[in-house]
């Protein structure tokens, strides 16, 4: 069989569950198409994103891996933003190499995070010249402890992506040239992005729980106040898919818009939000 047909898997890591969605070439009427074979969550223990958390974690999504053991497959990976870092990296036009960039990316990271940042592993996204660039840091411990699981039962792990670029990728037709607020929420977890005029402008993670609703509209009136953008804006587009069909926070001042994950018609899950990260990935 070609490898344009191997099966794919789509993970997604969080500290509470480990989501996985398999995903197979069948034939139909108007030719071959991709439908969901087989799909799973996995509960793990709750924590804080420590370095203990992940083998509890990686444990799991062994124990879940070892049970596809010899299909042939390629998988890809989103990171929950609990394990993530954000910050904006400046333009500077005194920067030659990519070297250079990095080093200059690091600096950034250790003004906001503290002396942790030196060892994280670097992600900067693909900007225009003159244009500030989104970058994204995670412990290289933990990417270590995610390849060595799928090396050790035998699935290529073809690409590792942060919850927000998925999650922006995906709705990226929505968000186009928007001045906007880009929230997204997960369990544990809010994540606030600023857009002007479909650019970055900001990006923060926080901590939240229940009342996530409140925690939103709080974290957005201090945003507002802290931000340095050009023009305010009060619109609001939230993506968080596991809540399903949870209202969203009522407020006079902040117009909020809940996003729906792009999917196509084969790949639509059963349990809606539960699955639609790792179908939007």
């Amino acid at each position: 069989m070609s490898l344009l047909w191997r099966d794919e898997l789509r993970v997604v890591v969080a500290p509470e569950q480990v989501v996985l969605v398999r995903l197979e070439w069948a034939l139909g009427r108007r030719g071959p198409l991709r439908r969901v074979a087989q799909k799973s969550i996995a509960d793990c223990s709750a924590a804080d994103g420590s370095p203990e958390l992940w083998d509890a974690v990686m444990k799991t999504l062994d124990e879940e891996l070892a049970q596809l053991s010899g299909r042939k497959m390629s998988a890809k990976v989103i990171l929950s933003n609990h394990f993530l870092r954000y910050t904006m990296v400046p333009w500077s036009e005194t920067l030659s190499d990519a070297a250079e960039e990095e080093a200059y990316a690091r600096h950034c990271f250790r003004q906001q995070y503290g002396a942790d940042a030196e060892q994280w592993e670097l992600r900067l996204s693909t900007e225009q010249p003159e244009l500030p660039q989104l970058a994204s840091a995670v412990d290289p411990r933990l990417l270590a402890a995610l390849r060595g699981v799928f090396q050790r039962n035998g699935i290529a792990l073809k690409s590792i992506q942060p919850r927000l670029m998925a999650a922006y990728n995906n709705c990226r037709h929505a968000l186009k040239d928007a001045s906007a607020w880009f929230a997204l929420y997960e369990p544990g977890c809010l994540c606030l992005a600023l857009l002007q005029q479909g650019r970055w402008n900001s990006v923060r993670t926080m901590r939240t729980g229940h009342d996530w609703r409140d925690t939103l509209l709080l974290q957005l009136e201090r945003a507002a106040f802290l931000s340095e953008a050009n023009e305010a804006t009060q619109n609001v587009f939230l993506w968080a898919p596991e809540l399903d069909k949870a209202d969203l926070p009522e407020s006079e001042r902040w117009h909020i818009r809940n996003l729906h994950p792009v999917l196509r018609p084969p790949l639509i899950p059963e349990d809606e939000g539960r699955f639609a990260m790792a179908l939007s990935g």
